[in-house]
């Protein structure tokens, strides 16, 4: 049937510390209604009941068949029309289930309670996939997805066991955000058959705004280990430098050039441009001239420098606002 929804609602998952999600996109519309994209409460692992995730589901497609959105779908930009089939499966993937990372970044959403966060254990998410897999809820169709947020997920126990099972089962789009600061044989691998893209946060130009930013002193083995990838990568374009703007941290035009210099130096083909996060949910929607002509000029450095740019849907919500 043909109706305008998103490929979230209708085939994805996202996990969290301690529940799951529709996607991880809710916040878009503004914080009081992301809750609303919650579909199971205090989950920490245990078997999950698939007749009522499907039911949950099918009130939510039969929302969007009826032209009804929820608040915290309303006007999202991963919304498009297209004939949706009625089989139950999930093809799309976020997990978001840990907070451990490998660095402290200043404005990552752990940031304002560390002690609370790091309260949080991880549950295995290994075992959940594999029975996911045995009882056929995964197909893999052209479009399936699976992405890691979270901490950092090359720490995780089960990070290699997980990677193996999804593309030794055919996946063919892998996405992981990724620090660098460890590196990872996994990755190496995935980069190498060409089925996993991966996105690292440098933020900055030199070694002193990255300290700032990032909380820790490792700045060269980041890049060392970027030009690892690049080398082992069977399409450069699937290793992915991102620059998070940070109002009054790193959003001047010096230390843009300065990253821009620091990504032609090292062989880097493709970039990745965001706001950060906190930032972005107090200003919305009015959002101030400076950011957008920041977005704006890296928009237009990476075209002059022919690397493709990938546009995080904070850094698009301020370019649909102001344009």
């Amino acid at each position: 049937m043909r109706y305008k929804s998103c490929q979230w609602v209708n085939r994805g998952m996202e996990f969290r510390t301690d529940e799951i999600r529709l996607c991880c996109y809710g916040y878009l519309q503004g914080r009081e209604t992301e809750y609303q994209t919650t579909m199971f409460s205090d989950f920490h692992g245990k078997n999950l009941d698939w007749e009522a995730f499907f039911a949950k589901k099918e009130e939510l497609k039969q929302m969007h068949k009826e032209g009804k959105y929820l608040d915290a779908c309303k006007d999202c930009i991963y919304l498009f029309e297209k004939d949706w089939d009625e089989e139950n499966y999930v093809n799309h993937f976020t997990f978001n289930h840990w907070t451990k990372c490998n660095c402290n970044c200043v404005y990552c959403y752990t940031a304002n309670d560390k002690k609370a966060f790091n309260k949080f254990k991880e549950y295995k998410i290994y075992p959940i996939v594999k029975d996911m897999f045995k009882k056929g809820i995964i197909k893999k169709v052209d479009e399936s997805c699976l992405c890691f947020g979270g901490g950092e997920p090359t720490i995780l126990d089960d990070f290699d066991k997980l990677i193996d099972i999804f593309v030794n089962n055919g996946a063919k789009n892998i996405r992981i955000n990724t620090s660098a600061i460890k590196y990872s044989k996994a990755i190496e691998k995935a980069l190498k058959l060409g089925v996993m893209s991966i996105v690292i946060s440098t933020d900055s130009g030199c070694e002193e705004t990255y300290e700032k930013i990032k909380q820790v002193k490792t700045y060269k083995k980041v890049w060392e280990n970027i030009r690892k990838y690049l080398k082992a990568a069977v399409d450069k374009k699937l290793v992915m430098v991102k620059f998070i703007l940070i109002p009054d941290t790193n959003d001047s035009y010096e230390e843009i050039d300065l990253w821009f210099d620091e990504v032609i130096r090292n062989g880097v083909k493709a970039v990745s441009l965001s706001v950060e996060q906190d930032w972005y949910n107090t200003h919305q929607p009015e959002f101030t001239q400076d950011i957008y002509e920041k977005i704006s000029y890296i928009e237009k450095r990476a075209k002059e420098l022919n690397l493709e740019l990938e546009i995080y849907c904070e850094a698009l919500a301020v370019l649909r606002e102001r344009k």
